[in-house]
């Protein structure tokens, strides 16, 4: 199979947590890569949090998911579709996950606050994440949200800081990085055969469902791995070099 399409999930997969520059070893297999086929970054990310990130990857230009498919940036840097949650839907949200969080951050205005007060925000959001302290916890949040009468995308796996916390993230019910890729895979015009995605998390799965070749990173999720068709090495061995080098440069 020649593949045309390869998407990168970043944290975890391309670089360490709040980090903005791979490894040496996987920048120079993303820019080998990017002589083969078109790579499209899928990302939970702030649309400005990954703009530094991209300033550090020198690939053309093209289209990248960001905010968990909230939001596709054009190759030209602008937005080709953005959806958030109306307002009077996020204080329903906070009043009955409210028992079962110990914080909560807001993806507002291009950013994510992860200790954020609802009161502080005018702009329009994105997203939620909510810190939960222990997995019982963290399913009464999941159960609390399905109650509500709106559907919408919620993930539910490791905490980003704390290994011994889970993390809940919350988006527009169609603010997936699935749907996200599946909109790029269109402008493209590459089928889901052509493609292939590489992630470590919980939202990752969404983009599984549209990929051809599914690789997760060692150091992912459970349920990421046993729905993958290849694991990689961690982050930390570059396992990410090593699966473009198996399945693009060879």
């Amino acid at each position: 199979m020649k593949y045309k399409l390869l998407a990168l999930d970043i944290d975890g997969t391309i670089t360490t947590d709040n980090s903005h520059t791979p490894s040496l070893k996987v920048l120079e297999a993303l820019q080998k890569a990017a002589e083969k086929l078109t790579i499209v970054f899928v990302t939970a990310r702030s649309e400005n949090y990954f703009k530094e990130f991209l300033k550090n990857i020198d690939i053309p230009h093209g289209y990248h998911v960001v905010e968990n498919g909230s939001k596709v940036l054009n190759p030209d840097g602008t937005n080709a579709y953005e959806l958030h949650i109306p307002d009077p839907e996020i204080q329903e949200i906070l009043n009955v996950t409210e028992p079962y969080f110990l914080e909560t951050g807001f993806l507002s205005d291009h950013n994510w606050d992860d200790d954020g007060d609802i009161n502080e925000f005018d702009g329009i959001i994105s997203g939620l994440s909510f810190t939960c302290t222990s997995h019982k916890q963290a399913g009464l949040l999941e159960g609390a949200v399905k109650s509500l009468p709106h559907k919408y995308a919620l993930y539910v796996g490791q905490h980003w800081s704390n290994p011994e916390w889970y993390a809940a993230l919350l988006f527009h019910k169609d603010a997936t990085k699935g749907n996200g890729m599946a909109y790029v895979q269109d402008k493209l015009n590459i089928s889901v055969e052509e493609t292939i995605a590489v992630g470590d998390g919980a939202t990752d799965i969404d983009m599984f469902a549209v990929a051809g070749l599914k690789i997760a990173m060692e150091n992912g999720e459970q349920s990421l791995k046993d729905a993958a068709d290849f694991i990689c090495p961690t982050i930390k061995d570059d396992g990410l070099a090593t699966a473009i080098k198996k399945y693009i440069l060879s």
